[in-house]
Parts: structure tokens; sequence; C-alpha cells
């Protein structure tokens, strides 16, 4: 299993529903927390951060993502993604529905990556907030190292 450095830079993808709330995010966002707390090599007092968030352009200016990304405790650039830039993406998700949509099985995954830029890896793959209306996925962007050895890392999903 690969060791999860706390510097690396990590890329945030959203999907959102026009019905998204601040709470939706803030719970992905303790989901994902959870999740890095558990991965071998992080330290437990160290509360993840990610460097930018990732959303479909006609999202970009979302109220409850806008209201998120101010209350985080660390700063974040946002990237509007194109949705043409979601279909070349490989994501782990397939849902059928956002297949048809956009031509990608996760518009979370897809926007991290994308954002992430070429040979990104996803880290995380979707996660769905409790009430349906938003999702989120990290990816880091290439070349993912460990800071502490200097070595590549690989993506968990990789392994």
């Amino acid at each position: 299993m690969a060791t999860v450095s706390t510097s690396m830079p990590l890329v945030a993808g959203l999907g959102l529903r026009a019905t998204a709330s601040v709470d939706s995010l803030h719970a992905l966002w303790l989901q994902a927390c959870a999740w890095f707390i558990q991965q071998p090599g992080w330290p437990s007092s160290t509360s993840p951060f990610c460097t930018t968030v990732a959303v479909l352009t006609h999202k970009a200016q979302h109220p409850a993502l806008l209201a998120w990304q101010a209350q985080l405790p660390f700063a974040t650039r946002l990237v509007a993604v194109p949705p043409e830039r979601l279909a070349a993406q490989a994501v782990h998700t397939q849902s059928p529905r956002l297949l048809a949509l956009y031509g990608t099985g996760s518009v979370a995954e897809a926007a991290a990556l994308a954002a992430a830029g070429p040979g990104a890896r996803l880290w995380l793959p979707r996660l769905v907030a409790p009430d349906g209306c938003a999702t989120l996925a990290l990816a880091c962007a290439a070349p993912p190292f460990d800071f502490v050895s200097g070595g590549a890392m690989a993506s968990p999903l990789e392994e």
C-alpha cells in the first residue's frame, strides 16, 4: 500500500445538483477526511487539504459551492471544467445517466482528473452526500511524490 503524503497537490472534483447545500459539501469533505486518516502513513493529527476545487463550468457559481469553499480552513482555487473535457478522463465509477449526459460515468471524478492535469491519478473515487445532492472525488496531480522518501507514489486504486 502506498504511503499518502500530507504535501500532495490534491484536487477535489465535485458534482452538484441544483439543490446541493453547504451541509452536503461539508458532509462529503468529512467523509474524504475520514478516508485519508485511515491511510498508511497519514499522521492522525493532520487534516487533509486540497489545492483546487473543480466543477462543471455551469456550476462554478453555485451558491452552496461558493459558501462551502469560503468556509474551508485552507485556500483553494476554483477550476471550471468544460463538459467536453470530461469524456477524456478514465474514471472508476460508471453511472449510465451521467454517461448519457456528459460522456463520463462520474462528473466528480472526471472534473478532478481534468483539473489535476495530464497524468493525474484518481485517489478517492466518487463519494455521494447523504442527501444525494452532491458528489466528491479526489485526484492527485502528476507526478505524485512521497515527499519523505522522494519516491513516486501509486494511487491506492492501482494497488
